[in-house]
């Protein structure tokens, strides 16, 4: 009696243990990239203590904030290309032998800069500073408040993309590597872009900007602008890591291009088609032809330089970024949906 009581007993743990383990059993997800869209919540007003940091550098990069467009281009001379945006700015970009910049610009002034270039002036912060170090420099708050609006991060945020509050007007979104845990980018921009972009949860009382609908035209622009600025920007990171520049590949980006756009179309996120067709069978229906291939997708970034720091935060996308063998790159957009395909010629 006592061995079918004892057995009875270690049957029922087995099933309440396999139970536990097959319901908490899930695959790794791909969230990096998926990237929830923040929360927006209307509240009553209540100030949170004084956090600006009135950080004074004179030749920083960043005091042209808010400055005409024409101050700029007098130091740094006419920029390579201009693509317009999803919001309402003007991003110029300018792709030096020793630097790469994109510059917002509306009305003829500049309203946030982005840069990951290591030789510019980005005083008080240098691209490769490490992130302890800035910790130590600097009081990194989990809320952010002025005027009418309050945006709160998250842990994550924190470490991955925290801010920093250069004046009164102006704020530095740090863009954290993960793997080296050091400064790899920074957006400066002004209080309008900062409400308008919306980059972590927020809070507000009265009203809030919002952007104006693209329509297909205006959609289509801004998605070959994007393109372009992933597709340079994936080739500052391989050459700050010393590996060859990739070469643009109209095929490769016809299938990229075509996968984002089903993706939208059919709402689901993943590298497989609802019909279950993947990179290889996409490549080919594109006739693009290599030896290797990989890709990176994407879904809601506010643009490209966060979808390209979201890629260098994840193991397996950061892979596909750094891969010494790929020779060519295409790249597609379509809305809030971004596609890398890799190949090796």
């Amino acid at each position: 009696m006592k061995i079918k009581v004892v057995s009875f007993i270690i049957i029922v743990f087995l099933i309440v243990f396999l139970s536990l383990h097959y319901f908490n059993k899930s695959e790794e997800p791909q969230m990096v990239h998926y990237h929830k869209i923040p929360t927006q919540t209307k509240s009553e007003k209540v100030h949170l203590e004084e956090d600006h940091t009135l950080i004074v550098q004179q030749n920083a990069v960043w005091k042209y904030i808010n400055q005409d467009i024409d101050s700029f281009v007098s130091v740094y001379g006419e920029p390579d290309r201009k693509d317009p945006s999803l919001y309402g700015f003007e991003w110029w970009i300018f792709k030096q032998d020793d630097f790469y910049m994109q510059l917002a610009v509306e009305n003829d002034m500049i309203i946030s800069i982005y840069s990951n270039a290591a030789t510019l002036d980005l005083r008080p912060l240098v691209i490769g500073q490490t992130l302890e170090e800035i910790k130590e420099t600097y009081q990194l708050k989990e809320e952010i408040e002025f005027d009418h609006i309050r945006f709160k991060l998250t842990e994550d945020d924190l470490q991955q993309r925290p801010v920093l509050r250069l004046s009164e007007e102006v704020f530095a979104q740090l863009y954290i590597d993960q793997f080296t845990e050091k400064l790899a980018g920074i957006r400066v921009m002004n209080k309008e872009v900062f409400e308008l972009l919306k980059p972590y949860e927020v809070f507000y009382w009265g009203e809030i900007e919002e952007i104006d609908q693209a329509d297909e035209n205006q959609w289509k622009a801004i998605e070959e602008g994007l393109e372009q600025q992933i597709f340079d920007l994936t080739n500052e990171i391989r050459a700050a890591y010393e590996l060859n520049i990739l070469s643009w590949d109209d095929k490769a980006a016809d299938a990229a291009k075509a996968h984002s756009n089903d993706m939208f179309e059919e709402n689901y996120f993943s590298h497989y088609s609802l019909n279950g067709d993947g990179l290889k069978q996409r490549l080919l229906a594109a006739n693009a032809y290599y030896l290797s291939a990989g890709e990176n997708i994407a879904a809601h970034y506010i643009d490209a330089p966060a979808v390209i720091h979201g890629w260098l935060n994840s193991d397996g996308h950061r892979e596909a970024l750094l891969k010494e063998e790929y020779t060519h790159l295409g790249v597609g957009v379509y809305q809030s949906f971004y596609t890398q395909n890799f190949i090796q010629k």
